[in-house]
């Protein structure tokens, strides 16, 4: 209760005692009684609705950044006493941000109890979580409010988007640049099982693999090996600058749906796919065919920013370890010279090295001398350097 609100009563109080006195008429003094008594019982009668609540949240386990999750909360009242002036609203780690206007109220008969549906929008990438939940009450006349914080945890993953690329993103086989070297396995008619990918029209029904397309509802075909496939490489700088505000969002999330949608189509070609962040020790793990990329995703949503070892150091550690031939797609987030060693290091051991490069300006903004200098060394040292500025109609749908 606000001291406005008090001093009002207070005065009212007074007044109907002064108003008795010179009247004479008792009742007036009944009256000024249950005024003096009406902020302790509002706040009373506010303590008691918070009493006897029992509440759960459900709410998807998994989203993708940019979408918009309904979260459904129940409360139950355990207590025989009615409940008709009760609201919520839940305790939001940063990047879940409400689509409606908190908190939503509530009434609850005797041992009762009722459902409220509201709307949140996965603004950030990463495991978001939400602690608890704000119980706010209040009586009546709307004299007193109490709120009161309720433990209720639930946890959810956000993948970074997936966006179609359009072709000058796309990695160099793809992208009109020169065809790479070529490792591994390609799709084809052998008799050695490939993978599992997404219908596409005029594939062959007898290719159908049905227990796939019973468990995703989608239709799913089986492929074949042939003799040869890319072997990609996609790196994905996490270091100290990678938190830093980016578009709407931050540089690692950009480079995660940036290495996401890479990844996607790769994948999608029957190609395999390596993931390796800055700091990671040992040979990335490769994956293939149409169920991969949700391991790609699960491991670009847990991915943290602010790894001391920089991107440049885990290629020239990891590069004796590949494959001759590999595409190797670098998403650079921060101005980082050593990359251009790096990436002589692998011309010389014949890989076909893409950045991408994230740049922090409009695309009409000049660019920075640093950066000048570096994306020129980084071509002269044999990469194909994509640009990308922070108004980019991929960067805005990938945070959007």
């Amino acid at each position: 209760m606000t001291f406005t609100k008090l001093l009002t009563i207070y005065a009212a109080a007074l007044a109907t005692i002064l108003v008795g006195w010179i009247l004479n008429v008792q009742q007036l003094y009944w009256m000024a009684g249950v005024l003096v008594l009406l902020p302790s019982v509002s706040r009373l009668y506010a303590m008691l609705e918070h009493r006897g609540l029992t509440l759960s949240r459900e709410l998807p386990r998994t989203g993708t950044i940019g979408d918009v999750l309904a979260v459904r909360f129940r409360v139950t009242n355990t207590t025989p006493l009615p409940k008709l002036h009760l609201a919520i609203a839940d305790d939001f780690s940063p990047g879940l941000v409400p689509e409606e206007t908190e908190p939503v109220p509530l009434s609850l008969p005797p041992r009762g109890s009722d459902e409220v549906t509201y709307r949140v929008r996965l603004a950030r990438r990463g495991p978001l979580s939400i602690p608890s939940v704000r119980v706010v009450s209040t009586d009546p006349l709307a004299l007193y409010r109490l709120e009161g914080l309720h433990a209720v945890h639930s946890d959810i993953l956000v993948y970074p988007r997936v966006v179609q690329l359009p072709a000058d993103l796309l990695p160099t086989e793809r992208g009109g640049g020169q065809a790479p070297l070529q490792s591994g396995q390609r799709r084809g008619e052998s008799p050695s099982f490939f993978g599992i990918r997404e219908y596409r029209p005029g594939d062959p029904l007898k290719h159908v693999h049905w227990r796939t397309a019973a468990r995703t509802g989608r239709l799913s075909v089986v492929e074949w090996e042939a003799e040869e496939s890319v072997d990609a490489l996609i790196a994905v700088d996490t270091g100290p600058d990678a938190n830093i505000p980016y578009s709407t969002a931050t540089v690692l999330d950009v480079a995660a749906g940036l290495a996401a949608s890479v990844a996607g189509e790769i994948l999608n070609a029957g190609d395999t796919v390596r993931l390796l962040l800055s700091g990671d020790t040992g040979m990335p793990v490769a994956v293939r065919g149409f169920d991969a990329l949700s391991t790609v995703l699960e491991r670009l949503a847990r991915a943290k920013g602010g790894d001391p070892t920089s991107l440049a150091a885990s290629l020239t550690e990891q590069a004796q370890q590949l494959p001759p031939g590999m595409l190797i797609c670098c998403i650079a987030g921060a101005p980082d010279p050593a990359l251009g060693p790096a990436i002589r290091t692998l011309v010389g051991l014949r890989m076909q090295p893409v950045v991408y490069a994230l740049l922090p300006i409009a695309s009409m903004e000049p660019l920075p001398a640093e950066w000048s200098d570096l994306v020129s060394g980084w071509e002269g040292a044999g990469a194909r350097v994509v640009r990308l500025y922070q108004d980019d109609d991929v960067v805005v749908r990938l945070v959007s």
